[in-house]
């Protein structure tokens, strides 16, 4: 990644006009200047010209970002906003300014002995049927009950693996990146995925993954992002054909690999980029079996996550699917592509800013009328129920391809 420095001339290209103001979510709940891109650079312009110097109440303000990357498409100037920011964040980092709460989710996310604790801890707590008794709890308490009601919808199941094999495999060679929500906190997308692939005769094969990353490198710690992307990167054979993925920030991260590496993995970066594929556009690139049914639709909108839509420019292909699906009757929300307010752990770091953005979120979905709620990430599942909790509503939220494992559990 490139230092701050080499970023000077672009910082000082902010032509001021404001427009990042029309489009910041965070801007839009707090009024402050300092939660803008051209807020940002004037700061980042004055330390470049050390007229200021780097301190934490600066590295503060750059965390009043939801990195949703909607500044750097309204940019007329065309500045890579969250590409500098980042870079910004790990001078943070590297000056010590960072938040005991991020560099514990670092910590957690960077170790797979705590990441498989979580994961039996939450097979318990199922299973022993806590999550009735936190439910009813919940009800005496307002602030820790709606915490309590969110983690429950959130690490729901709603999809259980089932091996429905019904055509004959065919040749594709596809590794499957489930990420760490699919693999630790929630399985139910993960099972999804696979329950869709052995219905379409699609053979996958799922490394020992480690965490994409993402978490280490929205925080600034560039050398536990490095060391991640090398860890995975060393797990992909050279010869596949996709790496697909379902979690929108997961994808986005391999397109970020090749940025920050050097030499040969610098290299395999650039080749599995060109091979990875939302598991939206995939499915849209196959003969999808659609399975006839007669039962009653359900009204199902869909909110586009930053790193899929803005990132990865995949908007219409969840909608594609769903518009196929004999149980959806599709509805379009409005500002279905503006940011949820959870973010990764913005929702943790920032938490009264970001529910007033997911409750905006939430007033949008309401006006829909939707009975489901899908889109395709599973920190936007977090911004959504938040959102919706907060005006003390409950529907349930599921990806494009857990309601076509449905629709073939169904039938």
């Amino acid at each position: 990644m490139k230092d701050l420095k080499d970023y000077s001339e672009d910082i000082y290209k902010c032509t001021k006009c404001g427009l990042c103001q029309s489009v910041c979510p965070v801007f839009e709940q707090t009024g402050l200047e300092a939660a803008v891109s051209r807020g940002k650079f004037t700061l980042l312009n004055g330390i470049a010209n050390k007229d200021i110097e780097f301190t934490p109440k600066v590295s503060s303000y750059l965390d009043l970002c939801l990195n949703c990357n909607a500044c750097t498409d309204f940019c007329p100037s065309g500045i890579e906003a969250e590409e500098i920011l980042t870079t910004a964040k790990c001078e943070a980092f590297k000056k010590g300014f960072v938040s005991p709460v991020k560099r514990l989710i670092i910590l957690f996310f960077n170790s797979k002995i705590f990441l498989h604790l979580i994961k039996w801890l939450l097979i318990l707590y199922r299973m022993t049927g806590m999550i009735a008794i936190t439910e009813s709890l919940a009800k005496r308490s307002d602030k820790f009950g709606k915490k309590i009601k969110l983690l429950n919808k959130w690490i729901k199941v709603d999809i259980n693996y089932n091996k429905l094999g019904r055509k004959t495999l065919n040749e594709l060679n596809i590794v499957y990146f489930p990420g760490c929500i699919n693999t630790y906190i929630n399985p139910s997308v993960k099972n999804a995925v696979r329950t869709v692939f052995d219905v379409n005769g699609i053979s996958y094969k799922i490394p020992d993954f480690d965490c994409c990353g993402i978490p280490a490198r929205s925080a600034g710690d560039l050398e536990s992002f490095l060391k991640l992307a090398r860890k995975n990167l060393d797990k992909i054979p050279d010869n596949i054909d996709y790496l697909v993925t379902d979690c929108a920030s997961c994808g986005s991260v391999w397109y970020m690999y090749a940025e920050v590496l050097e030499g040969r993995y610098k290299q395999k970066a650039f080749q599995v980029a060109e091979k990875t594929l939302n598991i939206n556009t995939l499915l849209n690139k196959i003969d999808l079996f659609i399975p006839e049914y007669e039962g009653d639709k359900q009204i199902v909108t869909y909110h586009d996550p930053c790193h899929l839509a803005r990132f990865q420019k995949v908007k219409e292909e969840p909608r594609k699917i769903l518009e196929k699906l004999p149980t959806v009757d599709f509805v379009e929300m409005k500002e279905s592509d503006k940011c949820c307010g959870a973010a990764g752990n913005f929702f943790i770091c920032m938490e009264k800013i970001s529910k007033e953005i997911s409750k905006k979120k939430a007033c949008n979905i309401l006006k829909t009328h939707a009975q489901i709620v899908s889109t395709s990430c599973p920190s936007c599942n977090i911004g959504i129920i938040q959102g919706l909790l907060e005006l003390d509503k409950d529907l349930p939220v599921l990806q494009p391809v857990e309601l076509l494992a449905q629709l073939y559990l169904k039938s």
